[in-house]
């Protein structure tokens, strides 16, 4: 309990820096920053009463940064182009927001040319290349892939539409192996073919999310054929699939990014752990999973972790029965940090308990996930907020 009032503070200071004293106390800051304390605080206290219960919130708060990034977002191009399309000046002068998913895309074609083959700002942009790598970097060393479940401004989609239905009409467990080699090998492809051609493929033919944001105008065949891609991976990929898998479909089978991260992740302190003698191989986590990252071999073979592709959501921590799934540390040798029964000297005194859930790694990779969404959704949001109450005001 503690712990729980004590990190919850501690958010509350990062939520109010961040959103309502970096906005100038602006209405729609304030209102922001409550539904951030509302959200982190509710997860807080579920996951201090009961492991896993908070994942909720992690769901809730990625659907509504989703839909509040795109309307932002559109907003901005049309007020800087006066549509959604992108246009040859912008094109030329070197101006489209760069987008972290075409960070395994420019790498390569950067170390043989020099140079960045997206057409974006170098610096001066909050979407600038430099500040996107920054972002990347951080981001690696700390939550890893947990980026795609905690903070990814396009993941929300997928999130959303995976728990619209109750029960999934497609089972992908005996496939899941067989999605995360067709996505690695996916993304070997993109990058090969982004380094052939020095241009971004995936972000010119594959990228559903040109739906939501921008896109190439349709005024040749290849454009056409571009388009018909986009919309059909979006319809396919992002609300179809989910709806009928509960999984994250795109985000496991398609993004480059995820299966970057997913290789990169090895950097990060943060890790999904099995206990595989609490294990009882019921497989309500890899039924579970929506990244497809455990499936019937790990449990059988007690693997002791999911798979490359875990993007830490803690799903499978929520239906686990026997509470056989943790965050750890990476550097962490012993079964599991959870477990206080593997520590020799457990704290006797209510300090020494505070102290040491506060440094428990669930409590830490939580705080520092939803810390990262925070700062990067607070512009976004605020200005969303502001359009949509514009809208429904009738102001201009």
């Amino acid at each position: 309990m503690i712990s729980s009032l004590i990190l919850s503070a501690m958010m509350a200071f990062v939520i109010f820096f961040f959103v309502i004293l970096m906005n100038n106390f602006a209405p729609a800051a304030i209102l922001y920053a409550l539904f951030l304390i509302f959200l982190f605080v509710k997860m807080t206290f579920a996951e201090n009463k009961k492991m896993g219960t908070g994942v909720i919130y992690r769901r809730i708060f990625q659907t509504v940064f989703a839909v509040g990034f795109c309307i932002a977002f559109i907003s901005d191009l049309i007020a800087e182009r006066g549509s959604m399309a992108i246009t040859e000046q912008a094109m030329s002068n070197s101006e489209l927001p760069f987008c972290h998913i075409a960070i395994p895309q420019v790498l390569l074609p950067l170390l043989v040319t020099k140079n960045i083959i997206f057409p974006a700002r170098i610096s001066g942009h909050y979407a600038c290349v430099a500040s996107m790598i920054l972002i990347w970097l951080v981001c690696t060393l700390t939550v890893g892939r947990g980026w795609c479940s905690w903070i990814c401004f396009y993941g929300g989609w997928e999130e959303g539409f995976s728990h619209v239905a109750k029960k999934s009409r497609i089972k992908l467990l005996p496939k899941n192996k067989e999605l995360r080699e067709f996505h690695f090998g996916f993304f070997f492809f993109i990058v090969l073919a982004s380094l052939c051609e020095l241009a971004c493929i995936y972000c010119e033919w594959f990228c559903p999310f040109k739906l939501v944001t921008e896109f190439s105008p349709v005024n040749s065949v290849p454009s056409l054929i571009a388009a018909i891609l986009f919309i059909g991976l979006f319809v396919g990929l992002v609300i179809i699939l989910p709806i009928l898998t509960k999984k994250r479909t795109q985000c496991s089978s398609l993004c480059p990014f995820g299966a970057f991260a997913s290789l990169t992740d090895r950097f990060s302190i943060f890790q999904m752990k099995i206990d595989t003698e609490k294990c009882i191989g019921c497989m309500k986590c890899a039924t579970t999973c929506p990244f497809s990252a455990i499936d019937i071999k790990t449990i059988q073979e007690k693997k002791g972790h999911p798979e490359i592709t875990c993007a830490k959501c803690g799903e499978c921590v929520s239906v686990c029965p026997n509470k056989a799934i943790s965050y750890d540390f990476r550097f962490n040798k012993n079964k599991s940090f959870c477990d206080c029964s593997h520590h020799k000297n457990p704290p006797k005194t209510v300090v020494g308990r505070t102290v040491q859930q506060l440094l428990h790694p669930a409590n830490l990779f939580r705080f520092a996930a939803f810390s990262f969404a925070v700062i990067m959704s607070s512009s976004f949001m605020i200005k969303a907020l502001n359009l949509i109450a514009g809208f429904f005001g009738g102001s201009k």
